[in-house]
């Protein structure tokens, strides 16, 4: 008899489950960045980040998380995996929020595959 496999974690190439990632921080940085973004309903979904004159596309978000006046999101690019963060800052004077983002640290992802038991 076999074992059925999900719909979600079958690959049409017939390849299996797809492998978690396993992060190590390889750089720690600070380090100002330009995001592009698309609009997805309420919030918006970045697409990719300008680092100098290099562009990185995201391929995928694989953590978002909040804090008092800050989000923080880990990223798979195109050319690595990254930590961005983006601030809000308001102006005392107007009450206008401005945000501006950072590139916080390169990581190095590592593949792991999952048994199947």
């Amino acid at each position: 008899m076999r074992a059925a496999r999900s719909p979600s974690r079958a690959r049409p190439g017939g390849r299996g489950v797809s492998p978690h990632l396993i992060l190590i921080e390889r750089r720690a940085l600070r380090e100002p960045i330009v995001v592009e973004t698309e609009p997805a309903g309420r919030r918006l979904r970045p697409t990719g980040f300008w680092r100098g004159t290099t562009f990185y596309r995201i391929v995928r978000i694989l953590e978002r998380r909040w804090e008092r006046g800050e989000s923080y999101l880990r990223v798979l690019a195109d050319r690595g995996c990254f930590d961005l963060r983006r601030v809000s800052e308001i102006d005392a004077w107007t009450w206008k929020t401005a945000g501006r983002w950072e590139l916080v640290a390169e990581l190095a992802a590592v593949p792991v595959g999952r048994p199947l038991f």
